[in-house]
């Protein structure tokens, strides 16, 4: 019998060591990821054995296991790339067995991920999602040092928390950050955003220059950027690298190619190192997408996260564990109701 069919038969109660991933326990892994969301966690890499050893080895992963003193995984805990700048690594794609659950193996494998793997591979940023259907991960974020800069609203489906039971529509995430190194650049703020911006720049602990890019910029040269769609998740991510003259016809054309892929949520990234930022913002705003917040060294320097979400997002199920979490959800909520016109700015619902 594999370990992989093994896994549930795990028994409870045994010692537990904290380690690096070794390919002995790709399997383990991907049992793992069965037993807590059945196969609807939505990065397949992590039920794939040899694609995760592949992705370790490459660098673009790093795993931390939880493992029993028999080889067997009970937790895994992940770094990986997942911003067009490679020196980012996302904290995520994490999980404990819930027969050894309540004994803190979570907190243990990302104190071991940030107090030894990360000097240990010289990650200069890290960035995680802490999902708001619950608080904890936001709590724990926090408390090593990560800051909440964006909140990607609506950005799960329910659906990858059906084996828990813990999500009752789509499901929200907070993003935060931490610099292992500085980096001091400038910004160019889109006026629109500016104060706002600004606010959530000061809860962030880094320091910027700040200039201001205001709306009647003119676009020049052509548009290059890059979408991704996540099928199971109904989300189309786009990494916006050049505004061009053709911004407008390009936008257009993605938004319409994205009608027929049942995609629920578009999530747009763009660059804060750019002085017509604040014009694009514009075109965006102009089609339905609203503010989520700043993304830290996204393409090397800062960027800017703008939605789109076809429908009424799950606003009321979002829980935000600090006044920081809270305060970035009332800014965003807020530039989503002006932009669905609900209420001016300067009121609220």
């Amino acid at each position: 019998m594999s370990q992989a069919q093994a896994q549930p038969e795990i028994e409870p109660g045994q010692e537990v060591e904290i380690g690096l991933f070794r390919p002995e326990d790709a399997d383990g892994v991907a049992a793992c990821f069965r037993a807590v969301y059945g196969e609807g966690y939505p990065v397949k890499v992590y039920y794939q054995p040899h694609e995760l050893t592949a992705a370790v080895e490459r660098g673009e992963i790093i795993c931390i296991v939880a493992r029993t003193p028999r080889g067997e995984v009970v937790g895994v805990v992940n770094f990986f790339n997942s911003a067009p700048f490679k020196g980012i690594y996302e904290i995520g794609a994490g999980l404990v067995l819930p027969a050894f659950r309540q004994r803190g193996l979570n907190t243990l494998m990302i104190s071991y991920m940030l107090d030894v793997a990360v000097p240990l591979k010289r990650v200069p940023m890290g960035f995680g999602e802490a999902v708001c259907n619950h608080t904890y991960l936001q709590k724990t974020q926090e408390a090593r040092g990560y800051v909440h800069t964006a909140l990607e609203v609506d950005l799960m489906p329910a659906g990858a928390y059906s084996q828990e039971q813990t999500a009752g529509g789509r499901v929200a995430v907070m993003a935060s950050f931490k610099a292992y190194e500085p980096n001091r650049h400038a910004v160019y703020l889109p006026a629109r955003y500016a104060a706002t911006m600004r606010e959530i720049y000061a809860g962030s602990g880094q320091d910027r220059a700040f200039l201001e890019a205001g709306p009647g910029a003119v676009l020049q040269g052509v548009t290059e950027f890059k979408a991704r769609v996540f099928d199971f998740a109904q989300a189309a991510r786009v990494a916006v690298h050049q505004t061009g003259a053709d911004l407008e016809q390009r936008l257009d054309e993605l938004l319409a190619s994205l009608e027929g892929q049942a995609v629920v949520v578009v999530q747009a990234w763009l660059k804060l190192a750019s002085p017509s930022v604040g014009r694009a913002a514009e075109v965006f705003r102009a089609r339905g997408f609203f503010l989520g917040g700043v993304l830290l060294r996204w393409f090397g320097q800062d960027g800017l996260l703008l939605q789109k979400v076809y429908g009424r997002p799950n606003w009321e199920e979002i829980q935000a564990y600090s006044p920081q979490c809270r305060r970035i959800l009332e800014l965003v909520r807020q530039d989503w109701q002006e932009v669905q016109g609900v209420v001016p700015r300067g009121e609220t619902a």
